[in-house]
């Protein structure tokens, strides 16, 4: 035997036989339990996954659902398309990067989903989810959402009293951003449209002189454009990783800055301390009026008038920018109708809340380019807190989220006549006695409209949000010719279920004379 042999002692290599025994037990045993893992979460994910058609899955558990999502973002309205056709009764399911959806396509079957009580199918658990409004928006308008009261009750019973203070902010607004070009002068159209939105919004909010201060307008419209691209974000995230991650993201600076801007206002006003010493009518005194004790702090009430300036700046400022740019497209075939209208129900020379009540084709022309400018993919989600049943039978598990293609039943030739079509004055029908009736307002929702969504749950403030626009178009229409330059159109933009709007497009404007 050579010398530096090692010889193993009988008890030493049974040592060794016995630790290896144990390293190959544990180990069978951590591969048993994961693999009970794998079967339990498969298992998890089969029976919470409804049981419709798939489009773009593989049949594999999760990896299946990032091969759907990466083609569903990549080509949405395509994936869409494919599920419809696939589908037999309108219902089928779809991956995003944070989701998977249930799309209902049938309106029938839209409608009935839209009527279940929010214990079954929960309308503020579906926008929670899709805005993250508990991290982006803040808990309390997440949860105990009493602002939809004073909007219903405070704010559009008021509309006619706001109406004048409106256009004269209106006014201001577009002379301060737009001027009076006697020649075709290019005009950032999205960011004045946002800046004025904002504006009018805040003259009804909060009043003078934070209506006019340019850093809480820029900072409004700032937190408008931060609340989606952070919510899209978190979206990403697991639930426990949101709360540390949102206080790096714009939000976060954003109310930051609306607490150094409103918060010594609001804490008067919690005091009892009024300018002038009278109690104001706007939105921040109406929120304090209302809020309960939970909500009464400077800081709360500060995060919902930043909500309620969200709601008001992103939708109307994308609706809006996207008709004029419709408008500018083709002026010659609505411009002189809109104009006439206009003109036609002035009252002592001024747009006034009465003037454009009675502008039905200019209503029309809003809806009709909502209809065709549809601000994203889909829209109404709800979440199933229990087993939902659809009328055919299918079955809709807890857990699931359903949401409608905005997109898709827009444009359905079973309710529109050529659907792709824009006829701006589609919703103006002749009636009985030969007189222009609106078959339709830019308020009325359906099951093929969804710019305020539809059901149980339409949005409070779209009253306000369509006098706004029309009020806005009346003013633009009496003082400005506008066009887009020639070959100019705007871009479509779309990540999964996201529409972003072209802010870049530039319009042409020259200003009207008084008596033109």
């Amino acid at each position: 035997m050579a010398p530096n042999s090692t010889i193993l002692s009988p008890v030493g290599g049974e040592e060794t036989v016995q630790e290896q025994a144990r390293s190959s037990l544990i180990l069978n045993a951590i591969g048993f339990l994961c693999l009970l893992s794998l079967v339990s979460r498969w298992w998890h994910y089969y029976r919470r996954t409804p049981k419709v058609t798939s489009v773009g899955f593989l049949p594999i558990p999760y990896i299946g659902s990032w091969v759907a999502a990466i083609r569903f973002m990549r080509r949405p309205v395509d994936v869409v398309r494919e599920g419809m056709a696939k589908s037999r009764n309108g219902v089928f399911r779809i991956a995003s990067l944070s989701d998977e959806l249930i799309l209902v396509t049938d309106k029938e079957k839209v409608a009935e989903y839209l009527r279940a009580p929010d214990s079954i199918l929960s309308m503020q658990d579906g926008a929670n989810d899709q805005q993250q409004i508990p991290y982006t928006l803040g808990y309390g308008v997440a949860y105990r959402t009493y602002h939809n009261s004073v909007v219903k009750k405070q704010v559009t019973p008021n509309i006619p009293n706001f109406s004048d203070a409106m256009v004269d902010e209106m006014a201001a607004s577009f002379t301060e951003q737009i001027g009076k070009p006697k020649d075709w002068t290019p005009v950032a159209l999205y960011d004045v449209t946002a800046m004025t939105v904002a504006r009018v919004s805040n003259r009804v909010f909060v009043g003078e002189p934070y209506c006019t201060n340019v850093e809480h307008l820029r900072n409004a419209t700032d937190y408008a454009q931060a609340v989606v691209i952070s919510a899209e974000i978190l979206r990403l995230f697991p639930e426990w990783a949101k709360g540390v991650l949102v206080k790096v993201l714009p939000v976060t600076t954003c109310m930051r800055r609306a607490m150094k801007i409103l918060g010594d206002e609001v804490t008067a006003r919690l005091e009892g301390k009024y300018a002038g010493g009278k109690k104001p009518e706007d939105l921040i005194q109406w929120l304090i009026d209302a809020a309960p004790p939970v909500e009464s702090t400077p800081y709360q009430i500060v995060e919902r008038v930043m909500a309620l300036n969200v709601a008001s700046i992103h939708t109307t400022t994308m609706t809006f920018t996207a008709a004029l740019y419709t408008l500018g497209a083709d002026p010659e075939k609505y411009v002189d109708t809109l104009r006439e209208e206009v003109h036609r129900n002035l009252e002592n020379g001024k747009v006034t809340h009465k003037t454009i009540q009675n502008c039905i084709h200019m209503d029309s022309f809003i809806r009709e380019s909502a209809r065709m400018n549809v601000s994203g993919l889909g829209a109404m989600q709800r979440n199933a807190k229990q087993a939902f049943k659809f009328s055919d039978g299918t079955v809709i598990p807890v857990g699931a989220k359903l949401m409608a293609p905005t997109l898709i039943l827009s444009r359905d030739p079973a309710s529109y006549e050529n659907p792709q079509e824009f006829q701006g004055f589609r919703f103006v029908k002749k009636g009985d006695d030969g007189v222009p009736v609106l078959e339709k307002q830019a308020v009325t929702t359906g099951t093929d409209y969804h710019l305020y969504g539809h059901g149980r749950h339409p949005c409070p403030g779209r009253f306000f949000a369509t006098e706004e626009m029309k009020l806005m178009f009346a003013t633009l229409l009496l003082n400005y010719d506008m066009k887009l330059a020639p070959g100019t159109a705007p871009k479509e933009l779309r990540i999964g279920t996201m529409a972003l709007p072209d802010t870049n497009l530039k319009v042409l404007f020259k200003a009207r004379s008084v008596d033109a």
